[in-house]
This record gives C-alpha cells, sequence and structure tokens, in this order.
C-alpha cells in the first residue's frame, strides 16, 4: 500500500497535526507514505521538513503570495504549483495507491487544478473534511451560516476563513459541485464527527462518508510518559488557580471567548495561561507562552494546570480537549456541537458561560474540579481516542478504495 498524504501545513493546527501523526503511523507499520505540504512559515519550507521523512513543499513563496492576495481579492485559488514542488506533487500522483486529502484550500491548490490531476491519475481519493469547505462556495468554517444549503451567494460572512472582499461564492459553489462530481465513486469521504458527517450527507448526498474521530497524536502520547503528571488532590487555599486557553491564534473571536477570559480575569484567585499565537490577553494574571512546538514541552504546560477552558464555536472536534484530558486536568468547555460530541464520548459533558463561572468559585479544591469534569486516567481517554483504532479504521479506508 501506497499513500499520499496532502495538507496545506507540515505541523500547524489541527489538521496537520492529524495528517503529520497519521503518516508516521503507517510509515512505523511499514506502509509507505509520503507528505505533500502546501506551505511553512511566511510561505517558505517548514521548520520541521528535514525531520520528517518522505514530506515534501509543493507550493512556493510568490506562487502562495499570489493566491493570498487574489483569494482575499476574489475568494478563488487560480495559480497553480510550479517548479520541482508541482512535478514533485504529479510524481507523488502517480505513484500512490491512494491519494488522501486533508485541508487543501488556502493558497496553495486550485481546486479545478488538483481535480484534473487526480482525474488524470485515476486513483481512489480519501479526503478527510476537517472543515466545511467542500460544501461552501469559499468558507472553510460557516459560523453558523446555513446558505450552501441553498448554493451559497449573498455571503453575510465575507470575513470567515479563509475570507475574501468580492462575493463569487455561489458560483464558486456550482464549481465545486461539478468538480467533486468529476472525482465520482473515486471520492470517499471522512469526518472526525458526527455532527460533520451529517451536514456533509445533506449537501452531498451521493458521498461515501464514514466518521474516524481525531485522536492523541504519538508524540504527544509518549510525552505522557516522560512527563511527571501530578494530580494529587490538594486545596488550592491561597493559590490561584491556573485556568489554561489554547488556540492557534488567540485573537480569532470564534475560537477564543475574549469576554468569558476577561470575566475570569476580573477575580482575584485566577491565573489565565495561553498557549498561541496573537494573544489579547496581557496584566498581573496572565501568562502567555506563546507558540509552543514541542509535544513534551505542551504536556508539561498543560498538566501544570488546574483547568483547561475551551470556548471555540467552529471546531469540527476539538483536539485540544482530549490533550488538556489526557494531561489530567478537567476541561470546562462551552456547549458547542465538537464539545457535546468529543466529551459525551467520555460521559463528560459542556457547559454554559453561567456555569463555568459559578464552578470556578474561590477556593474550590483542584481535586473537586477534576471529579467535575475529568477522567481517572489517560488510558480511560486513549481506549477512545487514541491512534490505534483510528489508524486501523483508516487503513479500511484505504484498502476499500482499491479493491
Amino acid at each position: 500500500m501506497k499513500v499520499l498524504q496532502v495538507n496545506v501545513r507540515l505541523h500547524e493546527g489541527g489538521a496537520a497535526r492529524v495528517a503529520l501523526d497519521l503518516h508516521r503511523q503507517l510509515l512505523s507499520s511499514g506502509i509507505k507514505s509520503r507528505f505533500a505540504y502546501g506551505w511553512g512559515e511566511k510561505g517558505g519550507k517548514s521548520s520541521i521538513e528535514a525531520r520528517v521523512p518522505y514530506s515534501f513543499q509543493v507550493g512556493r513563496q510568490l506562487q502562495v503570495a499570489s493566491n493570498m492576495l487574489l483569494h482575499r481579492v476574489a475568494g478563488i485559488d487560480c495559480v497553480p504549483p510550479s517548479g520541482v514542488g508541482r512535478k514533485r506533487l504529479i510524481e507523488a500522483i502517480q505513484w500512490a495507491d491512494v491519494v488522501h486529502l486533508h485541508a487543501i484550500h488556502s493558497y496553495y491548490l486550485p481546486f479545478e487544478w488538483l481535480v484534473k490531476e487526480l482525474v488524470r491519475s485515476g486513483k481512489p481519493v480519501v479526503w478527510t473534511a476537517h472543515d466545511y469547505w467542500m460544501l461552501t462556495g469559499r468558507c472553510a468554517f460557516t459560523e453558523g451560516c446555513e446558505r450552501w444549503h441553498g448554493g451559497c451567494g449573498s455571503c453575510p460572512t465575507q470575513n470567515n476563513y479563509p475570507s475574501a472582499y468580492f462575493d463569487f461564492s455561489a458560483d464558486q459553489f456550482i464549481a465545486k459541485r461539478r468538480l467533486l462530481a468529476e472525482l465520482g465513486s473515486r471520492l470517499h469521504v471522512v469526518a472526525p464527527s458526527e455532527f460533520v458527517a451529517k451536514a456533509i450527507r445533506e449537501g452531498l448526498p451521493r458521498l461515501d462518508v464514514r466518521v474516524i474521530p481525531n485522536w492523541i497524536d504519538s508524540e504527544f502520547e509518549a510525552a505522557l510518559h516522560s512527563v511527571q503528571l501530578n494530580r494529587a488532590p490538594i486545596d488550592l487555599g491561597n493559590e490561584k488557580i491556573k485556568v489554561i486557553v489554547i488556540a492557534n491564534d488567540l485573537s480569532d473571536p470564534t475560537k477564543v471567548d475574549r469576554a468569558l477570559v476577561n470575566q475570569l480575569l476580573g477575580m482575584p484567585y485566577i491565573e489565565v495561561h495561553t498557549v498561541g499565537q496573537n494573544s489579547p490577553f496581557a496584566g498581573a494574571g496572565v501568562i502567555n507562552h506563546g507558540r509552543i512546538e514541542q509535544r513534551k514541552r505542551m504536556v508539561e504546560i498543560v498538566a501544570s494546570a488546574d483547568v483547561a477552558l475551551f470556548t471555540s464555536e467552529k471546531d469540527t472536534f476539538g483536539l485540544v480537549m482530549i490533550e488538556a484530558l489526557a494531561c489530567g486536568i478537567p476541561v470546562f468547555a462551552v456547549d458547542s456541537f465538537a464539545a457535546r460530541e468529543v466529551l459525551g464520548r467520555l460521559g463528560l459533558v459542556s457547559m454554559r458561560r453561567q456555569e463555568i463561572l459559578e464552578r470556578l468559585a474561590k477556593g474550590r479544591p483542584r481535586a473537586l474540579l477534576c471529579k467535575e469534569q475529568c477522567l481517572n486516567s489517560s488510558a480511560q481517554l486513549l481506549s477512545v481516542y487514541g491512534a490505534g483504532s483510528a489508524v486501523n479504521a483508516y487503513l479500511e479506508t484505504y484498502e476499500g478504495c482499491v479493491r
């Protein structure tokens, strides 16, 4: 079995972590895998490419920058890859038994160009829908907009990622449906959650869709065994309750509820720790750790907190929830489709904002916080969200494609 993974980034963001860990898991199982990614830091090569076997960059800085500019005007990537990246991608598509797409939007692969290459190759395609992009005329995240049910157009959310100044979403909706039809029965879709699968089945009823939840990546799991996770039942007493907030972009209002965090900061016994870029929070009660690349360091920072706060309204899964639980700390998640489904599989619940504030009342012992919204062990979580069952499910999907 030979599999080509394709994703916009090599290691940044939830989709990249899933795609990269799947690539590594396949290689460690003796299965041939290659990883084609769009661009790294500042549109150039990823800083970790040398450490990822059989990975290569598709985009080039000028091409990525051109697509970024064109997309912000018209909402479409127009400039195809060129040079070495183009050649290596076409060769890899021809080499593969299965082409596995992840996030393919965002400035490096015009969809029409990619579909033509896939159709020309005749290879089966697995597409993991990490977001809603395949359903809409432009948006990766709908932010509650339901206009894709009627073909998009008159877009009320032009700033939704990836944003555009002019609205061509209706035209692009039609074009995308036509291109998906060209892939036909060769296309097999995977969703990380039931609610995403439900939306895809409603919008694209002819597609084969199955659910394979995301999982704790192998580097994170290894770090769990190398870091001392101190979850001893202690009374906070006069200590501050350490609340950790994690997001790739902390300034994104659909990822982080700034008002709720500021309410917590108004409590003298709360200390907010953030992980991610562009933190809008500052002051005596805030510790900004910035972006953390090393998984061991990530485990250390998360495990040192008392509570993880998850307020995203747009996540299609929410890896940070299961990562925090794996570190042995409770997750207080604002109610959303993702929080409801991901926590529900573990017998935990999402909450109302007011309930979160009430549960973080002064002087509550950390042991009580954990009892309310935590797991007994990492093993309990890994039995549901471990890599083993997910990778096996993907292997079954690949094998079903090539029969």
